[in-house]
């Protein structure tokens, strides 16, 4: 099986960044299927970018990157 390209983001990756296409900021709990792993590595590829709302909780929105990396066509084989 050849290995999936990096570039281009799996199930739970783009699962995420579709709830936060809107560019809106969105909190950690709400971005199931995607746990803290999912996260670190979309924030260490740039996909996504980390702030803090007033409570202080951690929140999440899809950045240009991330948007082209969803956009990216999945290959066939």
């Amino acid at each position: 099986m050849a290995l999936r390209d990096p570039k281009i983001p799996n199930h739970r990756e783009r699962s995420s960044l579709q709830l936060m296409r809107q560019g809106n900021w969105v909190a950690q709990n709400h971005l199931y299927p995607a746990g803290k792993g999912t996260i670190a590595s979309l924030v260490r590829k740039g996909w996504i970018e980390e702030g803090v709302n007033p409570s202080g909780a951690r929140q999440f929105r899809i950045t240009q990157t991330g948007e082209a990396a969803l956009s990216a066509k999945i290959p066939n084989s």
